[in-house]
């Protein structure tokens, strides 16, 4: 029903009762404001499920006539609904949308207090009272989410770096019939700053799917693109187009070989001579064409290089400036060092001394001479005590060993020969 899927449809166009009262004409206000406001919010929650549905991201009145229609009527209360749409900034007006929003301070102040509350205000009371069916309108929350879609579906590889709109219609899978569909959100990402966008003016190239360049960011806000970019992007185009024509002319090349092969069988030498000096003219052309090539190629990989240059020299200055504020706030510089060394000498010096202080005794040196003197004394005193016999009784001892020595013992001598006794006369 009205091109919206069965599992996505509201509860309201399920039911007929409610469906008649949904196509039935809006009372007045004043009378029952409630049934006022929920049959605008049904209308409301059924044109934004619409237009998800079948990623329609602008419309118009006569557009909404046409979708909706139940036994050959219209609802006729869809004016009231972009009206309160309007008002409520749900919607906006299509060239209204399409204003490039300004980054700038002074832009945007001149935009926010003056131009866009004349704009609103006299195109909201003329729209309000009598919306146009012609007029074209843009639903912001159904275009607000499919533009962070779209940002999400681009792979890394391709961010930070200029695409035209075609390559990116590749990148995210849609086809260019939808060309009006997606520049309104680009446009949308644009004002949000998560791309960048620039037109080629006066370019060879056919229509506006080549000159139409986008870069969009990566982490943060995307940079301008700028003539740099051109330049690579121009760059890289023309590499491309040149390798597709060296790889038709060798495959030219080949099929002249082949064809001249085939006519030599048939014993055709004037074909086969045909085709080798097609051959030989094709030959001359890819030699051109190569040359054509690296000279592209080498001037690709020259400017990558100023690049890469560039940013090396941003980097330095960022750590010259980096070095500059360091030394600045703490006040480091080599005279501060000189005079920081000293004062530490000193105080090193001083602290030696203070160490020095608290090793030195209390006591006077005389009382420690004399106490050292003592010390000597008694270690000499204990020495000699050691060195003396132990103090035993003399005499005792002597008169033992005359005893010892008068004392005599007589016995037997001994036999030379052993005694013939037999073992059993022994036992």
């Amino acid at each position: 029903m009205f091109n919206i899927p069965e599992n996505k449809l509201p509860e309201g166009l399920k039911d007929e009762s409610r469906l008649n009262v949904l196509f039935a004409p809006l009372r007045n206000k004043g009378v029952n404001a409630k049934d006022w406001e929920d049959k605008i919010a049904s209308w409301k929650s059924i044109i934004k499920i619409y237009c998800e549905s079948n990623n329609v991201y602008s419309f118009t009145l006569s557009s909404l006539n046409l979708v909706f229609i139940r036994h050959g009527r219209t609802p006729p209360c869809l004016g009231e609904v972009i009206s309160d749409m309007i008002q409520n900034h749900e919607v906006e007006v299509t060239e209204v949308f399409l204003k490039k929003t300004s980054h700038t301070w002074s832009g945007w102040l001149t935009d926010v207090v003056i131009k866009r509350p004349l704009a609103w205000s006299y195109n909201t009371m003329k729209k309000t009272i009598f919306p146009p069916k012609n007029s074209q309108y843009v639903h912001l929350e159904v275009v607000k989410s499919r533009s962070e879609e779209l940002l999400q579906s681009i792979p890394d590889n391709f961010k930070n770096k200029v695409l035209s709109l075609k390559e990116l219609l590749k990148v995210i899978k849609k086809e260019s019939g939808n060309l009006e569909n997606t520049k309104l959100l680009l446009h949308y990402l644009e004002n949000k700053q998560h791309i960048s966008v620039k037109v080629l003016p006066n370019h060879n190239l056919h229509n506006e799917l080549d000159t139409f360049l986008v870069k969009i960011g990566q982490t943060q806000a995307a940079s301008p693109i700028t003539d740099a970019d051109v330049a690579v992007h121009t760059l890289e185009q023309n590499a491309k187009m040149i390798s597709k024509h060296v790889e038709n002319l060798e495959d030219e090349i080949d099929t002249c070989i082949e064809d001249a092969k085939g006519h030599l069988r048939k014993k055709h030498k004037q074909l086969a001579k045909s085709c080798l000096v097609k051959k030989h003219q094709l030959e001359k052309q890819l030699e051109k064409k190569a040359s054509a090539l690296h000279n592209v190629q080498n001037c690709l990989e020259q400017l990558k290089g100023t690049h890469s240059n560039t940013h090396v020299w941003e980097a330095y200055k960022n750590a010259l400036d980096a070095f500059n504020t360091t030394y600045r706030e703490t006040g480091l510089d080599e005279d501060a060092i000189d005079d920081t060394m000293v004062k530490l000498d000193e105080a090193l010096d001083t602290n030696e001394d203070i160490q020095s202080a608290l090793a030195r005794s209390p006591m006077n040196d005389e009382d420690t001479t004399a106490l050292e003197k003592e010390l000597e004394d008694l270690l000499k005193a204990d020495i000699n005590d050691q060195d003396q016999p132990p103090n035993d009784d003399s005499g005792m001892s002597d008169d033992l060993d005359k005893r010892f020595g008068t004392l005599k013992i007589n016995l037997p001598e001994v036999p030379e020969s052993s005694p013939d006794v037999s073992v059993q006369e022994a036992i």
